[in-house]
């Protein structure tokens, strides 16, 4: 599967748009992908990149018109592609995308998200993804370091070897151990501190998004503890997996709890599949014991997660989340329920993640 089908997914992640040195040209810039903002800002591209609203997309885009997801740039084949995944579109060059197929990019391609207020990002470096050093203190002019593989020094006491698909940091004067250092560590080199960020893809930290061009695509898995209070959804195409849990979102994970079950059981007495799944909003609002308008909430950003870690290509995720005429189902039987460690439900044979 290439890249343009396999899109990778990283949760909890800092906006990587940082400001150049002062006074910046192109020459002193790191070779590695870039986007220059008309603000004056330099985005370094990781080898998959994402850019949106959500405060776990890489690059963060504060305004109102931007979807949470709403754009991906990746390398594949020596070439960064583009791929619009929003509701307001993204432009190049002008030309406004299909939503949901990857363009090519070119050196100094224009690129508008939503809209001009949003600004302007210019490709002001197409070559190949580099792992970085960016200074943290973005008032001194300092250029990021382009780290070469699998050794790089840093100075004459402190050095930076690839080892086993990480960095590990050596430093004669402050460390007394190597130190492994992961996405987003600080490092000092001299009187200066520096962020590290991983932009190429390594076997050991690579993960992509699940595809689906049907809704027989996808697998869901529910992992449920044994009192219902902590519920983890997997979502598998065969072949890449997504994940989704953690405590703010139970609510969430708990309605698609209630509408896998139904889905499941109306399989089991034999329901034609256009009739499965199917829950009366009002009865599903007082099952979980909330009002029928935050049930409409809790549906639309379950939607909304859900639509950010799967890459859907010819559906959209209200197809798989239905809500018409006042009810609604979770659209789909690959559904897998596990609490505490043993199956509730199964439809095939899987192991549990």
């Amino acid at each position: 599967m290439s890249h343009i089908d396999q899109i990778k997914s990283k949760p909890n992640l800092t906006s990587d748009l940082s400001s150049p040195e002062t006074s910046p040209s192109r020459t002193n810039l790191p070779e590695t992908g870039t986007l220059s903002s008309s603000s004056g800002e330099n985005v370094y591209l990781r080898n998959y990149h994402t850019l949106g609203r959500a405060d776990n997309c890489h690059t963060h885009l504060p305004a109102s018109s931007v979807s949470r997801l709403h754009a991906i740039i990746f390398w594949q084949d020596n070439t960064w592609y583009i791929e619009d995944k929003s509701t307001n579109g993204v432009w190049v060059n002008e030309h406004k995308l299909q939503t949901g197929r990857p363009h090519a990019l070119n050196k100094y391609d224009t690129i508008i998200f939503s809209s001009k207020d949003v600004g302007l990002f210019t490709l002001t470096n197409n070559t190949s993804p580099q792992d970085l050093l960016i200074p943290v203190d973005l008032n001194q002019p300092l250029t990021p370091i382009c780290l070469d593989k699998p050794i790089h020094a840093l100075s004459e006491v402190s050095t930076l070897l690839w080892r086993e698909g990480s960095w590990v940091w050596v430093d004669n004067e402050t460390l007394p151990n190597e130190k492994r250092v992961l996405d987003g560590d600080i490092i000092r080199v001299g009187k200066h501190e520096y962020r590290m960020q991983f932009n190429q893809m390594s076997s050991n930290t690579s993960q992509y998004l699940p595809v689906a061009q049907t809704l027989e695509d996808l697998t869901f898995q529910l992992n449920v503890s044994n009192d219902e209070e902590d519920i983890q959804l997997y979502i598998m195409d065969g072949v890449q997996t997504a994940e989704i849990k953690g405590y703010r979102i139970q609510s969430q994970l708990y309605l698609l709890l209630y509408l896998a079950r139904q889905a499941v059981y109306d399989k089991q007495q034999g329901y034609a599949e256009n009739q499965r799944g199917w829950v009366d909003l009002s009865k599903l609002s007082k099952d979980l014991g909330i009002e029928t308008e935050n049930t409409r909430i809790r549906l639309h950003r379950l939607r909304s997660r859900i639509r950010d870690v799967v890459s859907f290509s010819n559906l959209d995720v209200c197809q798989l989340l239905q809500l018409q005429n006042g009810e609604v189902r979770l659209n789909t039987s690959n559904i897998l329920i596990y609490k505490g460690q043993q199956y509730e439900s199964q439809n095939g044979i899987h192991r549990l993640l």
